[in-house]
């Protein structure tokens, strides 16, 4: 009887021992399906996507089921409730791989920034920094932080650093322009936002601030 049941055991190890990596591989494909598709349905029916994402979580979902529950509570309205959990998503226990908290700290920040939450934005993105500290967007998302604080000159260091990583990033360089023109430097933030505008020639907000921009340079021309 201890024999067979050691025999049992045995083969019972074995099975984990050879199956449990595809079958890991087979779970992480099926969740990763289900959360795009979860993330989808928020366009659809953000209240419905919500419930499923909240039912979905407590059968199990984990990081997954929680990052589509945060999304959609933004979609709903709820910026500061959905940022909160991102950020405790990210430095959870359950948070995953380093470049998946770091995306969501990043998320977390942008949304915190939505919420004119300065303090908030600027925590967020410099707890993804300590992970990954080249980071271009917690970089940019930081210095939009800063700004939304009037520390125009703090914000214009972050986005200097952003442009030597990432040159041709005309977010960065719109970001960049509204900061110098914020502390009067009128002739560099003209050069950064013309440079914006010929990376990207379709932005609304890059052609709003140059004509700000122009029209300052204006008004200094003709007194």
């Amino acid at each position: 009887m201890t024999r067979k049941f050691s025999h049992v055991a045995c083969l019972f190890g074995s099975f984990f021992l050879f199956s449990t990596p595809s079958l890991a591989t087979d779970l992480t494909a099926e969740f990763e399906t289900r959360h795009k598709t979860c993330l989808e349905s928020i366009a659809d029916d953000a209240q419905t996507a919500f419930e499923s994402a909240m039912q979905w979580r407590d059968q199990g979902g984990g990081r997954r089921a929680k990052h589509c529950v945060a999304m959609a509570l933004f979609a709903l309205g709820h910026e500061d409730e959905a940022a909160f959990r991102l950020d405790a998503l990210a430095a959870g226990a359950d948070g995953g791989p380093k470049a998946t908290r770091v995306k969501h700290y990043a998320e977390a920040a942008n949304l915190w920034l939505t919420a004119n939450q300065a303090d908030k934005a600027y925590a967020s993105a410099s707890a993804g920094l300590e992970l990954a500290y080249d980071h271009v967007d917690l970089r940019i998302a930081r210095a939009r932080a800063y700004a939304l604080s009037g520390r125009y000159d703090y914000a214009e260091t972050d986005l200097t650093s952003v442009l030597t990583l990432d040159p041709r990033r005309a977010d960065a360089l719109r970001y960049r322009a509204d900061a110098k023109f914020k502390q009067d430097k009128v002739d560099e933030a003209q050069a950064d936002i013309e440079a914006a505008l010929n990376l990207d020639p379709t932005s609304v907000e890059t052609a709003l601030l140059r004509g700000q921009i122009r029209e300052a340079v204006r008004l200094a021309a003709a007194k």
